[in-house]
């Protein structure tokens, strides 16, 4: 701790206003920071200790990043450095992994790392591992951890065996990384809760294992040394608390406890952590869910970064999590949070997306977007270092319990106080003083007043606390949405000392939480590594533009202009490095490599009847050995393609592993979200038999045979998409054109590759745009400062299906005006029916009937409008009209 002059940093970096607030009428509230209040156990040592944020890569969530980093590395560094280079971004330092099983585990499949008994483990598929290695290289202390949602079904739920695919996996990692676990989750993620007792089991039976095997002679490390965590449960941490405590032997072997989404405690939990000294994980959370950029037109009144899921209410949850005063006397003390993801690093649309501190979706132009969550997180880790000691009676918020965390306004307190850790008898010479970082989550529309009284850390009349804060813009409407965000404010010193009855001394300092902020109190002025700096305006924006995905676009899956890599001592080429991944693809079920054939490659399916992989069904019955059974499918490119051409190549399995399971091979287009079979609206399926189906989600529009159909040959197919009209063919013959005249058209995305359960083969895919037609589209979110809405147009906050979380619902009477730049527009979203008056450029308006339409899905269209300037208002006559963004069609081909 140092004593400053009054308007110097202490680095000397400028000099900053010394802060007062209110008055000595105030209402004030009490703060005690008594450097004494730490709960020890015997030997002197806390109980808990600050662990800090990690993040959670599985389901798919990091696919992308593999693609950045091949495509746009200085991107992909970029991104890897604002998650966990602990001195100029958040400092992540923990990565939990999916054990993945080539299924859908809720927005894609991780691959399986073993896919038979006989496999060696691969951990080169898919992005968690890799995503591991290069943290590392960042912050070489990043916590690596592991955890399984389903499961290969060639372990047959067995010990044994499911403890051999856990085994091989942690030897790989070294092998092909030199990446030692920390920590293994061996429980199925969020375990339902008929399967408690077997599962408690099976995580004794694996620790013991591990024991056993980290004494034999091929050990790659000293495997006692990973802590084992149970049970990462969906709100059961009371349930799994009880369970651990009447087993001896779980006790002996359980070093962590991991809960999902909640802030509650209770007396198991305080018995676990109290007298069995178990860590107690809030082991899967949200990262904020919507943008600044798209919350503060709304909203502008909560900043951007207030209301629900956003900045502040993670902060917020991340508080209570340790001492909610809903808990009472057994508040969970949970001590690290991990983000579900950190990097939404897929394709917009899938499920649960976005939640993010970076998304990053466009791995061709290096686009990404990061902002207030790398903030949020840098409040606490550049502020407070791991094993900083909890100062009990200065934790703690309130607040009604809502989804995992509290609801917005309900709160009146919301704070987080720790210390670095005391000298003690034996430990060398106490210096001067110790540090300490109280940070406070204000998610309410009332500033808060504090004295703030600290005692017992050295504390003297002239010591300074530096204030840094998060906020929105002071005014909306003309001020960039971050331009306060992360702003070393000031500091404030005591206003008067007090003391105690047993003659101690408390200092007292006020202070002014704003509302919907974030502000950090520390001794440190620059934070723990003297490193901290304000956040400038614009300073995560992305090199890169926002561009699409050029076309025309073709993948041979050959890549041979790729470079080696060495890793880890071993030169692997493109495909090597990346396990078979092809470009650009992101499975959502089964799992599509790129193989040699023939003295080519070829990308084919590697999921087929005999091993498919055990579902994750902790929401079902909770059985665990449940085949997959949904289409296997992938998808890929830019989902703001408009009208275009794909085709590829498609060669059939002739091995029919089991007849109940059909085999066909599908291309689709205007793939936005994860809705039907298919994947994408429309699709065109063709089986071994010649059969073709064209299908707009999971309803068959047309259908035929295709005569003297070699199913042992290759075949091409394609599918184009010009404007509502989807014309198949096969082999260069076209099928019949179907024309979508329905009110939920579909009119821009990308592609999506179903199959059977079946190592079905694809090469040479080609997307070409259509002469004539716009090929891309800008999309514009509803919430956008170009959209401009009178009357009666509520935002709403809504789920991950609709674009970036966000919708308007305009009642008769309503209106928005749009300008833009473009030959047509789309305006989509799930809609109920009504009756529009579309007027462009101030010309008469048109009355216009809209159906239902669904998520994602188009209401109204409108083309042939020379590329120039436009403006378009749509007002509601009748019905009630929602809309969830708007596509602006670029310049005709």
């Amino acid at each position: 701790m140092t004593d400053l002059p009054q308007d110097v940093t202490a680095d000397g970096v400028g000099k900053l206003p010394g802060l007062s607030f209110g008055t000595d009428a105030t209402a004030w509230s009490d703060i005690v920071v008594d450097g004494d209040d730490v709960q020890r156990d015997p030997t002197g040592k806390a109980y808990n200790v600050f662990g800090g944020f990690g993040s959670v890569s599985c389901n798919n969530t990091s696919r992308l990043l593999l693609d950045y980093r091949e495509e746009n590395p200085a991107a992909y560094w970029r991104i890897l450095n604002l998650l966990f280079n602990k001195r100029t971004g958040a400092g992540l330092n923990h990565i939990k992994v999916e054990l993945g099983s080539d299924t859908d585990t809720s927005s894609g499949a991780e691959p399986a790392t073993k896919r038979s008994a006989d496999e060696p483990a691969n951990v080169l598929r898919g992005a968690g591992f890799r995503l591991i290695a290069d943290a590392k290289r960042i912050n070489p202390h990043v916590k690596v951890e592991a955890l399984r949602w389903g499961e290969p079904s060639w372990t047959g739920n067995r010990v044994a065996d499911r403890y051999r695919w856990y085994k091989e996996t942690i030897d790989a990692a070294y092998d092909t990384y030199g990446v030692k676990f920390d920590y293994i989750s061996p429980s199925q993620n969020e375990l339902n809760m008929n399967q408690l007792n077997s599962e408690l089991a099976w995580v004794v039976d694996f620790a013991k294992r591990l024991e056993v095997d980290a004494r034999a002679d091929d050990a790659r490390y000293d495997y006692s040394k990973i802590k084992v965590v149970a049970m990462d449960s969906y709100r059961n941490g009371e349930t799994v608390g009880a369970a651990l405590l009447a087993s001896p032997e779980a006790l002996a072997q359980v070093d962590a406890i991991g809960v999902h989404y909640t802030i509650g405690g209770g007396p198991n939990l305080t018995r676990l952590n109290k007298e069995f000294g178990k860590e107690v994980i809030y082991s899967e959370g949200v990262a904020p869910m919507i943008d600044p950029e798209y919350r503060i037109n709304a909203q502008p009144e909560r900043g951007g970064i207030g209301g629900a899921v956003g900045a502040v209410d993670i902060a917020d949850r991340f508080i209570n999590a340790y001492r909610w005063s809903g808990s009472g006397d057994n508040p969970a003390h949970m001590t690290s949070f991990l983000f579900q993801p950190a990097v939404s690093a897929l394709y917009e649309g899938s499920s649960y997306s976005p939640k993010h501190l970076i998304r990053a979706s466009d791995p061709w132009s290096g686009y990404f977007e990061g902002g207030v969550g790398i903030t949020l997180v840098r409040h606490f880790m550049q502020f407070i270092d791991e094993g900083w000691e909890y100062i009990e009676g200065a934790s703690y918020g309130d607040g009604t319990f809502s989804d995992g965390g509290t609801t917005v306004d309900s709160s009146t307190r919301t704070y987080l106080t720790l210390r670095e850790p005391a000298k003690r008898a034996g430990e060398g010479a106490s210096g001067p003083g110790t540090d300490f970082t109280q940070v406070h989550a204000n998610n309410t529309n009332k500033a808060r007043y504090f004295e703030v009284k600290v005692s017992d850390l050295g504390t003297k009349s002239t010591t300074p606390l530096h204030l840094w804060q998060t906020k929105g813009p002071d005014n909306a409407a003309t001020q960039p949405v971050d331009v306060n965000h992360f702003k070393h404010i000031g500091f404030v010193t005591p206003v008067r000392v007090e003391t105690g009855d047993n003659g101690g001394k408390s200092f007292v300092y006020r202070l002014k939480v704003e509302p919907y902020s974030i502000l950090t109190m520390s001794t440190h002025a620059r934070g723990i590594h003297r490193s901290a700096t304000e956040y400038v305006s614009g300073e995560y924006a992305p090199k890169a533009a926002n561009s699409p995905l050029a076309l025309p676009y073709s993948d041979d899956f050959e890549y041979a202009g790729y470079p080696s890599e060495n890793v880890n001592g071993v030169d692997m080429s493109y495909l090597q490095r990346r396990g078979g991944t092809p470009r650009y693809t992101a499975d959502q079920n089964g799992a599509f490599e790129v193989v040699e054939s023939g003295g080519g490659n070829v990308l084919r399916h590697r999921i087929h009847a005999d091993n498919r992989g055990y579902t994750w069904n902790a929401w079902g019955d909770g059985s665990q050995n449940r085949l997959s059974t949904a289409t296997p499918a992938t998808i890929l490119g830019d989902h703001t393609w408009a009208n275009y051409r794909a085709s590829i190549d498609v060669r059939f399995d002739q091995v029919v592993r089991n007849p109940a399971l059909p085999n066909f091979a599908g291309l689709g287009v205007r793939q936005v979200v994860s809705q039907g079979a298919n994947l994408a609206a429309y699709s065109l399926r063709l089986s071994p038999a010649g059969e073709w189906q064209l299908r707009k989600l999971d309803t068959i529009v047309a259908s035929g045979t295709i005569s003297e159909f070699d199913p042992a040959a290759w075949h091409r197919i394609s599918l184009e998409a010009k404007e509502n009209q989807l014309t198949p063919a096969v082999d260069g013959v076209e099928l019949p054109t179907w024309t979508d005249t329905a009110p939920n058209t579909v009119m821009t995305g990308r592609l999506a590759l179903t199959s059977g359960f079946y190592e079905n083969s694809w090469d040479n895919l080609s997307v070409v745009p259509i002469e004539g037609h716009a090929w891309r589209s800008d999309k514009l979110d509803d919430t956008e400062r170009e959209v401009a809405y009178a009357g009666a147009a509520q935002f709403q906050q809504v789920g991950f299906a609709n674009y970036n979380r966000t919708l308007h619902v305009l009642s008769p009477g309503a209106s928005f005006t749009v300008p833009f730049r473009g030959t047509g527009v789309n305006l989509f979203g799930a809609t109920a029916r009504a009756t529009l008056d579309v007027s462009v450029d101030g010309a008469p308006a048109q009355r216009i009937s809209v159906g239902t339409a669904g998520t994602r899905q188009t209401s109204y269209w409108l083309r042939d409008l020379a590329p120039t300037a436009h403006t378009l208002k749509v007002t509601v006559v009748t019905g009630t009209y929602t809309l969830d963004g708007i596509d602006i069609l670029g310049e005709v081909e």
